[in-house]
Protein backbone atom coordinates (compact mmCIF):
# COMPACT_ATOMS: atom_id res chain seq x y z
CA UNK A 1 0.00 0.00 0.00
CA UNK A 2 1.31 3.44 -0.92
CA UNK A 3 0.31 6.48 1.15
CA UNK A 4 1.10 10.16 0.60
CA UNK A 5 1.29 12.28 3.77
CA UNK A 6 1.22 16.04 3.29
CA UNK A 7 2.75 18.08 6.10
CA UNK A 8 5.73 17.21 8.31
CA UNK A 9 4.53 18.66 11.59
CA UNK A 10 3.89 16.36 14.53
CA UNK A 11 0.70 15.04 12.94
CA UNK A 12 2.35 14.20 9.61
CA UNK A 13 5.48 12.75 11.20
CA UNK A 14 3.37 10.59 13.53
CA UNK A 15 1.19 9.37 10.68
CA UNK A 16 4.20 8.62 8.45
CA UNK A 17 6.01 6.74 11.21
CA UNK A 18 2.97 4.62 12.11
CA UNK A 19 2.19 3.87 8.48
CA UNK A 20 5.77 2.86 7.70
CA UNK A 21 5.90 0.61 10.76
CA UNK A 22 2.70 -1.00 9.51
CA UNK A 23 4.32 -1.85 6.19
CA UNK A 24 3.07 0.99 4.00
CA UNK A 25 5.19 2.69 1.33
CA UNK A 26 5.07 6.31 2.47
CA UNK A 27 5.91 9.57 0.71
CA UNK A 28 6.00 12.60 3.05
CA UNK A 29 5.64 16.00 1.37
CA UNK A 30 6.53 19.14 3.31
CA UNK A 31 5.97 22.61 1.87
CA UNK A 32 8.80 24.33 3.77
CA UNK A 33 12.49 23.50 4.14
CA UNK A 34 12.09 22.26 7.73
CA UNK A 35 10.02 19.73 9.64
CA UNK A 36 8.08 20.43 12.82
CA UNK A 37 5.28 22.70 11.64
CA UNK A 38 4.10 24.86 14.52
CA UNK A 39 6.79 23.42 16.80
CA UNK A 40 9.79 25.70 16.41
CA UNK A 41 12.55 26.04 18.98
CA UNK A 42 15.12 28.82 18.59
CA UNK A 43 18.06 30.07 20.62
CA UNK A 44 18.56 33.60 21.91
CA UNK A 45 22.11 33.78 23.17
CA UNK A 46 22.50 30.92 25.66
CA UNK A 47 18.76 30.42 26.02
CA UNK A 48 16.23 28.10 24.40
CA UNK A 49 12.89 29.64 23.47
CA UNK A 50 9.74 28.18 21.89
CA UNK A 51 8.28 30.40 19.19
CA UNK A 52 5.39 28.02 18.65
CA UNK A 53 3.97 25.26 20.85
CA UNK A 54 5.48 25.42 24.32
CA UNK A 55 3.83 23.21 26.94
CA UNK A 56 3.38 19.48 27.55
CA UNK A 57 0.62 18.78 30.05
CA UNK A 58 0.72 15.93 32.57
CA UNK A 59 -2.20 14.34 30.68
CA UNK A 60 -0.38 14.32 27.33
CA UNK A 61 0.71 10.70 27.51
CA UNK A 62 1.65 10.39 23.84
CA UNK A 63 4.03 13.32 24.14
CA UNK A 64 5.47 11.81 27.31
CA UNK A 65 6.08 8.58 25.41
CA UNK A 66 8.02 10.50 22.76
CA UNK A 67 9.98 12.35 25.43
CA UNK A 68 10.96 9.04 27.04
CA UNK A 69 11.91 7.57 23.64
CA UNK A 70 14.29 10.43 22.87
CA UNK A 71 15.57 11.03 26.38
CA UNK A 72 13.93 14.45 26.74
CA UNK A 73 13.40 15.68 30.31
CA UNK A 74 10.77 17.98 31.74
CA UNK A 75 12.03 21.42 32.73
CA UNK A 76 11.26 22.95 36.13
CA UNK A 77 8.36 22.32 38.49
CA UNK A 78 5.67 22.96 35.93
CA UNK A 79 2.71 25.32 35.85
CA UNK A 80 -0.83 25.07 37.19
CA UNK A 81 -3.11 27.25 35.07
CA UNK A 82 -5.92 29.49 36.24
CA UNK A 83 -7.72 32.51 34.87
CA UNK A 84 -5.95 34.65 37.49
CA UNK A 85 -2.26 35.11 36.83
CA UNK A 86 0.48 36.07 39.29
CA UNK A 87 0.29 39.81 38.75
CA UNK A 88 -1.70 42.48 36.91
CA UNK A 89 -0.67 45.60 34.99
CA UNK A 90 -3.66 47.91 35.01
CA UNK A 91 -3.92 51.55 33.99
CA UNK A 92 -0.17 52.11 34.20
CA UNK A 93 0.35 50.39 37.58
CA UNK A 94 1.65 46.87 38.28
CA UNK A 95 -0.06 44.90 41.06
CA UNK A 96 1.18 41.65 42.60
CA UNK A 97 -1.44 38.91 42.85
CA UNK A 98 -2.37 39.60 46.47
CA UNK A 99 -3.09 43.24 45.62
CA UNK A 100 -5.43 42.68 42.67
CA UNK A 101 -8.32 43.26 45.06
CA UNK A 102 -6.98 46.81 45.54
CA UNK A 103 -7.96 47.50 41.92
CA UNK A 104 -11.40 45.90 42.19
CA UNK A 105 -12.46 44.20 45.46
CA UNK A 106 -15.01 42.04 43.65
CA UNK A 107 -12.78 40.81 40.81
CA UNK A 108 -11.50 37.63 42.50
CA UNK A 109 -14.98 36.43 43.48
CA UNK A 110 -16.31 37.25 40.02
CA UNK A 111 -13.56 35.22 38.39
CA UNK A 112 -14.20 32.34 40.77
CA UNK A 113 -17.84 32.22 39.67
CA UNK A 114 -16.78 32.53 36.04
CA UNK A 115 -14.32 29.61 36.31
CA UNK A 116 -16.90 27.46 38.11
CA UNK A 117 -19.54 28.08 35.46
CA UNK A 118 -17.13 27.50 32.57
CA UNK A 119 -15.62 24.35 34.09
CA UNK A 120 -19.08 22.94 34.86
CA UNK A 121 -20.02 22.91 31.18
CA UNK A 122 -18.04 19.68 30.74
CA UNK A 123 -19.55 17.83 33.72
CA UNK A 124 -22.33 16.16 31.72
CA UNK A 125 -20.11 15.15 28.78
CA UNK A 126 -19.34 11.44 29.07
CA UNK A 127 -17.46 11.03 25.78
CA UNK A 128 -15.16 13.94 24.79
CA UNK A 129 -14.66 12.40 21.35
CA UNK A 130 -18.39 12.81 20.67
CA UNK A 131 -19.40 16.26 21.96
CA UNK A 132 -22.77 16.07 20.19
CA UNK A 133 -23.86 13.53 22.84
CA UNK A 134 -23.76 16.20 25.56
CA UNK A 135 -27.38 16.50 26.80
CA UNK A 136 -27.23 20.28 26.41
CA UNK A 137 -25.15 20.31 23.23
CA UNK A 138 -27.36 22.56 21.12
CA UNK A 139 -27.65 25.31 23.72
CA UNK A 140 -23.96 25.24 24.60
CA UNK A 141 -22.92 25.37 20.94
CA UNK A 142 -25.10 28.43 20.39
CA UNK A 143 -23.41 30.31 23.23
CA UNK A 144 -19.90 31.66 23.74
CA UNK A 145 -17.52 32.52 26.56
CA UNK A 146 -18.59 36.14 26.09
CA UNK A 147 -22.16 35.14 26.91
CA UNK A 148 -20.99 33.75 30.27
CA UNK A 149 -19.07 36.95 30.95
CA UNK A 150 -22.18 38.99 30.22
CA UNK A 151 -24.47 36.71 32.22
CA UNK A 152 -22.26 37.09 35.29
CA UNK A 153 -21.90 40.82 34.66
CA UNK A 154 -18.15 40.71 35.12
CA UNK A 155 -16.53 43.99 36.07
CA UNK A 156 -13.73 45.54 34.06
CA UNK A 157 -10.85 43.78 35.85
CA UNK A 158 -12.47 40.33 35.87
CA UNK A 159 -13.46 40.84 32.25
CA UNK A 160 -9.85 41.60 31.30
CA UNK A 161 -8.62 38.40 32.97
CA UNK A 162 -11.34 36.32 31.29
CA UNK A 163 -10.61 37.88 27.92
CA UNK A 164 -6.86 37.36 28.23
CA UNK A 165 -7.47 33.75 29.24
CA UNK A 166 -9.57 33.21 26.10
CA UNK A 167 -6.95 34.90 23.93
CA UNK A 168 -4.31 32.64 25.44
CA UNK A 169 -6.06 29.28 25.76
CA UNK A 170 -8.09 29.47 22.56
CA UNK A 171 -6.13 32.14 20.63
CA UNK A 172 -9.46 33.87 20.08
CA UNK A 173 -11.78 36.49 21.50
CA UNK A 174 -14.42 35.24 23.99
CA UNK A 175 -17.27 35.75 21.51
CA UNK A 176 -15.47 33.41 19.08
CA UNK A 177 -15.33 30.40 21.42
CA UNK A 178 -18.24 27.94 21.49
CA UNK A 179 -19.24 26.87 25.01
CA UNK A 180 -19.64 23.33 23.70
CA UNK A 181 -16.00 23.47 22.62
CA UNK A 182 -15.04 24.61 26.12
CA UNK A 183 -17.13 21.77 27.57
CA UNK A 184 -15.34 19.27 25.32
CA UNK A 185 -11.93 20.60 26.33
CA UNK A 186 -12.75 20.46 30.04
CA UNK A 187 -14.23 16.96 29.74
CA UNK A 188 -11.18 15.70 27.83
CA UNK A 189 -8.82 17.01 30.50
CA UNK A 190 -10.93 15.57 33.33
CA UNK A 191 -11.15 12.19 31.60
CA UNK A 192 -7.38 11.92 31.21
CA UNK A 193 -6.63 13.16 34.73
CA UNK A 194 -8.95 10.52 36.19
CA UNK A 195 -7.76 7.76 33.87
CA UNK A 196 -4.09 8.44 34.50
CA UNK A 197 -4.46 9.28 38.19
CA UNK A 198 -2.28 12.39 37.95
CA UNK A 199 -2.52 16.01 39.00
CA UNK A 200 -2.46 18.69 36.35
CA UNK A 201 0.87 20.31 35.52
CA UNK A 202 2.18 21.89 32.34
CA UNK A 203 5.89 21.63 31.62
CA UNK A 204 8.38 22.95 29.15
CA UNK A 205 11.00 20.46 28.05
CA UNK A 206 14.75 20.70 28.46
CA UNK A 207 16.53 21.56 25.24
CA UNK A 208 13.31 22.55 23.48
CA UNK A 209 10.50 20.73 21.73
CA UNK A 210 12.43 20.58 18.48
CA UNK A 211 14.51 17.79 20.05
CA UNK A 212 11.38 15.61 19.86
CA UNK A 213 10.72 16.66 16.29
CA UNK A 214 14.32 15.88 15.37
CA UNK A 215 14.05 12.43 16.95
CA UNK A 216 10.91 11.68 14.97
CA UNK A 217 12.53 12.98 11.81
CA UNK A 218 15.50 10.64 12.25
CA UNK A 219 13.18 7.68 12.76
CA UNK A 220 11.01 8.58 9.79
CA UNK A 221 13.73 9.16 7.21
CA UNK A 222 14.97 5.59 7.67
CA UNK A 223 11.82 4.21 6.05
CA UNK A 224 9.95 7.13 4.46
CA UNK A 225 10.59 9.14 1.29
CA UNK A 226 10.70 12.66 2.77
CA UNK A 227 10.56 15.58 0.33
CA UNK A 228 10.86 19.13 1.68
CA UNK A 229 10.17 22.30 -0.29
CA UNK A 230 7.25 20.53 -1.97
CA UNK A 231 3.98 22.42 -1.44
CA UNK A 232 0.97 20.77 -3.06
CA UNK A 233 -1.27 22.69 -5.47
CA UNK A 234 -3.94 20.19 -6.51
CA UNK A 235 -5.60 16.92 -5.50
CA UNK A 236 -7.88 14.49 -7.26
CA UNK A 237 -9.08 11.01 -6.45
CA UNK A 238 -10.81 8.08 -8.09
CA UNK A 239 -12.30 4.89 -6.74
CA UNK A 240 -8.87 3.21 -6.71
CA UNK A 241 -6.33 5.97 -6.08
CA UNK A 242 -5.59 9.57 -5.19
CA UNK A 243 -3.14 11.90 -6.93
CA UNK A 244 -1.34 14.99 -5.64
CA UNK A 245 0.37 17.65 -7.72
CA UNK A 246 3.20 19.75 -6.28
CA UNK A 247 4.33 23.24 -7.19
CA UNK A 248 7.28 21.94 -9.26
CA UNK A 249 4.97 19.90 -11.48
CA UNK A 250 5.59 16.52 -9.84
CA UNK A 251 2.67 14.14 -9.42
CA UNK A 252 2.49 11.49 -6.69
CA UNK A 253 -0.12 8.74 -6.86
CA UNK A 254 -1.11 6.49 -3.99
CA UNK A 255 -3.95 4.47 -2.50
CA UNK A 256 -4.47 6.94 0.36
CA UNK A 257 -3.72 10.58 1.12
CA UNK A 258 -3.25 12.10 4.58
CA UNK A 259 -3.62 15.88 4.72
CA UNK A 260 -1.75 16.72 7.93
CA UNK A 261 -1.80 20.46 7.38
CA UNK A 262 -3.68 23.40 8.94
CA UNK A 263 -6.90 24.28 7.19
CA UNK A 264 -5.75 27.77 6.18
CA UNK A 265 -3.21 26.57 3.61
CA UNK A 266 -5.55 23.75 2.58
CA UNK A 267 -8.12 26.34 1.49
CA UNK A 268 -5.83 27.38 -1.38
CA UNK A 269 -5.46 23.86 -2.81
CA UNK A 270 -7.31 23.02 -6.05
CA UNK A 271 -9.56 20.02 -5.35
CA UNK A 272 -10.08 18.75 -8.86
CA UNK A 273 -12.42 16.17 -7.42
CA UNK A 274 -14.73 18.61 -5.60
CA UNK A 275 -15.11 18.31 -1.85
CA UNK A 276 -18.56 17.27 -0.63
CA UNK A 277 -20.58 20.31 0.42
CA UNK A 278 -20.46 19.61 4.15
CA UNK A 279 -16.71 18.98 4.11
CA UNK A 280 -16.11 22.08 1.97
CA UNK A 281 -18.04 24.19 4.50
CA UNK A 282 -16.03 22.71 7.38
CA UNK A 283 -12.62 23.13 5.73
CA UNK A 284 -13.36 26.71 4.73
CA UNK A 285 -15.40 27.67 7.76
CA UNK A 286 -13.70 26.36 10.90
CA UNK A 287 -12.32 29.10 13.13
CA UNK A 288 -8.57 29.56 13.42
CA UNK A 289 -6.96 31.32 16.35
CA UNK A 290 -4.23 33.95 16.09
CA UNK A 291 -1.06 34.15 18.19
CA UNK A 292 1.98 36.42 17.92
CA UNK A 293 4.84 35.56 20.28
CA UNK A 294 7.58 38.14 20.82
CA UNK A 295 10.67 37.24 22.86
CA UNK A 296 13.22 39.79 24.06
CA UNK A 297 16.51 38.88 25.74
CA UNK A 298 17.71 41.35 28.35
CA UNK A 299 21.12 41.65 29.99
CA UNK A 300 19.51 41.29 33.45
CA UNK A 301 16.26 39.73 34.69
CA UNK A 302 14.43 42.81 35.97
CA UNK A 303 10.86 41.51 36.19
CA UNK A 304 8.40 39.73 38.43
CA UNK A 305 8.31 35.96 38.21
CA UNK A 306 5.28 34.14 36.88
CA UNK A 307 2.63 34.87 34.27
CA UNK A 308 1.28 38.39 34.25
CA UNK A 309 -1.83 39.89 32.72
CA UNK A 310 -1.68 43.37 31.21
CA UNK A 311 -4.17 45.79 29.77
CA UNK A 312 -1.48 46.75 27.26
CA UNK A 313 -0.42 45.52 23.82
CA UNK A 314 1.66 42.66 25.31
CA UNK A 315 -1.48 41.02 26.77
CA UNK A 316 0.44 38.44 28.81
CA UNK A 317 4.08 38.53 29.87
CA UNK A 318 6.16 35.68 31.28
CA UNK A 319 9.73 34.38 31.38
CA UNK A 320 10.24 31.22 29.31
CA UNK A 321 13.83 30.96 30.59
CA UNK A 322 12.86 30.90 34.27
CA UNK A 323 14.42 27.43 34.68
CA UNK A 324 17.49 28.20 32.56
CA UNK A 325 20.69 29.42 34.17
CA UNK A 326 22.51 32.69 33.58
CA UNK A 327 22.34 36.38 34.47
CA UNK A 328 20.59 37.21 31.22
CA UNK A 329 17.03 36.11 30.58
CA UNK A 330 14.23 36.22 28.03
CA UNK A 331 10.84 37.84 28.51
CA UNK A 332 7.97 36.72 26.27
CA UNK A 333 4.81 38.47 25.12
CA UNK A 334 2.01 36.06 24.22
CA UNK A 335 -0.55 38.03 22.23
CA UNK A 336 -3.68 36.28 20.98
CA UNK A 337 -7.04 36.86 19.35
CA UNK A 338 -7.63 40.21 17.68
CA UNK A 339 -4.51 41.67 19.31
CA UNK A 340 -2.36 38.85 17.98
CA UNK A 341 -3.77 39.35 14.50
CA UNK A 342 -3.23 43.12 14.57
CA UNK A 343 0.31 42.78 15.86
CA UNK A 344 1.05 40.17 13.17
CA UNK A 345 0.17 42.69 10.47
CA UNK A 346 3.22 44.80 11.37
CA UNK A 347 6.83 44.15 10.24
CA UNK A 348 8.86 42.08 12.70
CA UNK A 349 11.16 44.98 13.64
CA UNK A 350 8.14 47.12 14.53
CA UNK A 351 6.60 44.31 16.58
CA UNK A 352 9.84 43.88 18.52
CA UNK A 353 10.18 47.62 19.15
CA UNK A 354 6.57 47.91 20.33
CA UNK A 355 6.74 44.95 22.69
CA UNK A 356 10.19 45.85 24.04
CA UNK A 357 8.94 49.32 24.94
CA UNK A 358 5.87 47.84 26.60
CA UNK A 359 7.95 45.37 28.61
CA UNK A 360 10.09 48.24 29.88
CA UNK A 361 7.00 50.21 30.85
CA UNK A 362 5.33 47.29 32.62
CA UNK A 363 8.37 46.08 34.57
CA UNK A 364 10.54 49.17 34.69
CA UNK A 365 13.33 47.34 32.87
CA UNK A 366 16.53 49.35 32.38
CA UNK A 367 18.82 46.52 31.19
CA UNK A 368 19.97 46.43 27.58
CA UNK A 369 17.98 44.37 25.09
CA UNK A 370 20.57 42.03 23.56
CA UNK A 371 18.46 39.96 21.19
CA UNK A 372 14.87 39.51 20.10
CA UNK A 373 12.53 37.75 17.71
CA UNK A 374 8.83 37.79 16.91
CA UNK A 375 6.85 34.91 15.42
CA UNK A 376 3.56 36.00 13.87
CA UNK A 377 1.67 32.78 13.16
CA UNK A 378 -1.18 34.46 11.24
CA UNK A 379 1.40 35.57 8.68
CA UNK A 380 3.16 32.20 8.37
CA UNK A 381 2.14 31.08 4.85
CA UNK A 382 1.81 27.37 5.65
CA UNK A 383 0.11 27.88 9.04
CA UNK A 384 -1.99 31.06 8.69
CA UNK A 385 -2.77 31.02 12.37
CA UNK A 386 -1.97 29.30 15.63
CA UNK A 387 -4.49 26.49 16.09
CA UNK A 388 -8.17 25.72 15.61
CA UNK A 389 -11.01 27.21 17.62
CA UNK A 390 -14.59 26.03 17.23
CA UNK A 391 -16.77 29.13 17.21
CA UNK A 392 -20.46 29.15 18.23
CA UNK A 393 -22.41 26.81 15.96
CA UNK A 394 -19.33 25.07 14.55
CA UNK A 395 -19.03 22.10 16.90
CA UNK A 396 -22.25 20.41 15.84
CA UNK A 397 -21.76 21.44 12.22
CA UNK A 398 -18.07 20.57 11.69
CA UNK A 399 -16.74 18.21 14.39
CA UNK A 400 -17.85 14.87 12.95
CA UNK A 401 -17.49 15.93 9.31
CA UNK A 402 -13.80 16.82 9.67
CA UNK A 403 -12.99 13.52 11.39
CA UNK A 404 -14.54 11.24 8.77
CA UNK A 405 -12.52 10.08 5.72
CA UNK A 406 -13.53 11.40 2.32
CA UNK A 407 -12.98 8.44 0.06
CA UNK A 408 -9.20 7.93 0.11
CA UNK A 409 -8.47 11.30 1.70
CA UNK A 410 -7.99 11.68 5.46
CA UNK A 411 -7.47 14.84 7.52
CA UNK A 412 -4.96 14.88 10.37
CA UNK A 413 -3.80 17.60 12.74
CA UNK A 414 -4.81 19.03 16.09
CA UNK A 415 -8.02 20.37 14.54
CA UNK A 416 -9.38 16.83 14.09
CA UNK A 417 -8.15 15.37 17.39
CA UNK A 418 -10.00 14.81 20.64
CA UNK A 419 -7.20 16.76 22.34
CA UNK A 420 -7.82 19.71 20.05
CA UNK A 421 -5.33 22.57 19.92
CA UNK A 422 -2.33 20.72 21.38
CA UNK A 423 0.75 18.83 20.23
CA UNK A 424 -0.79 15.81 21.94
CA UNK A 425 -3.73 16.13 19.58
CA UNK A 426 -1.46 16.34 16.55
CA UNK A 427 0.23 13.06 17.51
CA UNK A 428 -3.15 11.52 18.37
CA UNK A 429 -4.62 12.42 14.99
CA UNK A 430 -1.64 11.13 13.01
CA UNK A 431 -1.70 7.77 14.75
CA UNK A 432 -5.50 7.52 14.48
CA UNK A 433 -5.49 8.11 10.72
CA UNK A 434 -2.62 5.66 10.20
CA UNK A 435 -4.48 2.93 12.13
CA UNK A 436 -7.59 3.53 10.00
CA UNK A 437 -5.66 3.25 6.75
CA UNK A 438 -3.73 0.15 7.80
CA UNK A 439 -6.99 -1.52 8.76
CA UNK A 440 -8.43 -0.87 5.31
Amino acid sequence: MRVVVVGAGLAGLSAAESLARGGADVVLLEATDRVGGRVRTVTLGDHVVETGAEWVDSTHWRMHELMARYGVEREGEGMVWSTIRRWLFWDGVRYAGEHIADVDPGAIDELGRFDEMVDATGDAMTDPSRPSTHPDAARLDSHSLADVMDELELGAVARLFARRNSQGEFAAEPHDVSLLFVAQQRAQERFELERMGVEFRAHRVAGGLSTIVEGLRRDVVESVDVRTGAPIVWIDQSVDSVRVGTVDGSVVEAEHLVLAVPLGPLRTVDFRTPLPDDLHRAVHGLGWGHITKTAVRFARREWLRGYGTTDSVSQRLYEPTIDQAGETGVLMSYCGGDGGLELASRPEAERIATITADMRRVHGITADAIGALSQAWPEAPFARGAYSVYRPGEMLQYWDVLRAPWGRVHLAGEHVATCTGYMEGAVESGRTVAARILAD
